[in-house]
């Protein structure tokens, strides 16, 4: 069984809720401090305070780019990487312009992920696919690009979503991840025990809010 610790580092405490105030902000930061979860997941805006606040830990910062619907301009979701890392993430997830994949333009997606992965350099890039939109075999295509592109995660969801993360699509996504790129499982994950089950089938990174709540010693 895994230690708080250890189920920790597979963590990308999630606050991306658009009321969030700076008073929530700077307790969830100092939360994933606390429980040295693997990085926080938030709104770029507030990176710059979370650098300072984060200084020293082992605590990195995930940028969401494209957020929440993906069909922003790739121009626009490149600035936005790079604006990210300079002002101090250390990781990024951009969410796929979903309507393009459902439409067979895949070259498109591709082209976009490829800049975006260029946009990354040598950081950590992760694509959401946002599953609960997509049909199995879209959902395969989507991993099947993103290995072309050389991107480090696929993703399942946002969290914004009706549905997140299911043991079928994970186990699509793994299935077709093989040992190319890994596989980050993110919402609706409220419980430890599915958190294991996902990181028992070979999921490397989980996305949760108040991931907290998953620890058996709070």
């Amino acid at each position: 069984m895994r230690t708080d610790l250890e189920f920790a580092r597979f963590i990308d405490a999630t606050l991306l809720k658009p009321e969030a105030t700076e008073e929530q902000m700077r307790e969830h930061l100092e939360i994933a401090k606390k429980y040295h979860f693997k990085t926080v997941a938030i709104g770029c805006s507030w990176i710059p305070m979370a650098k300072e606040i984060l200084a020293g830990s082992d605590v990195g910062i995930d940028a969401p780019i494209g957020f929440a619907n993906g069909y922003n301009t790739t121009e626009a979701k490149v600035f936005e990487t790079i604006d990210a890392f300079a002002k101090g993430a250390t990781e990024a997830d951009i969410l796929l312009n979903i309507g393009m994949l459902r439409s067979g333009r895949y070259a498109e997606v591709e082209e976009e992920l490829v800049r975006f992965k260029a946009a990354c350099g040598n950081h950590i890039s992760k694509v959401i696919f946002e599953t609960y939109y997509l049909t199995d075999e879209q959902i395969r295509e989507a991993v099947r690009i993103a290995k072309r592109a050389g991107l480090d995660f696929v993703k399942t969801s946002t969290g914004f979503a009706k549905g997140g993360a299911t043991i079928e699509h994970v186990k699509l996504m793994l299935d077709e991840a093989g040992d190319s790129i890994q596989v980050k499982a993110s919402g609706g994950i409220r419980s430890r025990e599915i958190a294991d089950t996902f990181l028992d089938m070979g999921v490397t990174r989980l996305g949760a809010s108040n991931p907290q709540n998953l620890l058996i010693n709070k």
